[in-house]
């Protein structure tokens, strides 16, 4: 097994009132698409959805992990929550020489205050997965394996957050022009 786990927690400013970011990162299927090495890949009812998250770490090893989530926000509070779930379809674990598969949980959190025009976002995420280890990796040692899937890992969430903040931020003018009346 390779242990995979981190967390990354940030605070930006995003340029609207409270009740327009609050409504802008309310839509799970788009806040996914800001979401780099993560998709949306299945919805269900009750706001559940399976996110996929894929990467090739060390120019070889693919990693896949699929997450099931359900979409938690709170308008009087300016809270959304993605929390792991476990109820929908199971994952079979799948390895392969240079490939493993398998279930994780990711969470994330976002807290929204007014600050004039503008918001601020506190916005913290994480993952935990432990997928077996391709089988190219069998003769490495377990402790280095895990340090190496480590410190990927909290790079890849560093890289995740930071992404989502920048192409969320980006993609603010053009949402807001689609609800324009023409």
């Amino acid at each position: 097994m390779i242990k995979i786990s981190a967390k990354a927690r940030f605070s930006f400013m995003f340029p609207a009132d409270r009740n327009t970011t609050f409504e802008f990162y309310s839509d799970m299927k788009r806040l996914a698409t800001y979401l780099q090495h993560i998709d949306l890949i299945d919805t269900q009812l009750n706001n559940e959805y399976r996110l996929y998250y894929n990467t090739v770490e060390l120019g070889t090893y693919h990693i896949h992990v699929y997450c099931d989530v359900r979409m938690e926000a709170s308008p009087a509070n300016y809270e959304i929550a993605i929390l792991s779930i476990e109820n929908l379809p199971p994952i079979e674990t799948h390895v392969t020489i240079n490939a493993t598969t398998t279930r994780g949980f990711y969470s994330s959190e976002a807290k929204f205050h007014a600050e004039g025009n503008e918001t601020r976002v506190e916005y913290a995420l994480a993952m935990q997965a432990k997928p077996p280890r391709p089988k190219g990796m069998r003769f490495m040692p377990g402790k280095m394996v895990d340090k190496i899937a480590n410190n990927i890992t909290n790079h890849r969430m560093r890289e995740i957050a930071e992404h989502f903040i920048e192409s969320s931020i980006a993609d603010f003018s053009r949402w807001q022009a689609e609800r324009q009346p023409n």
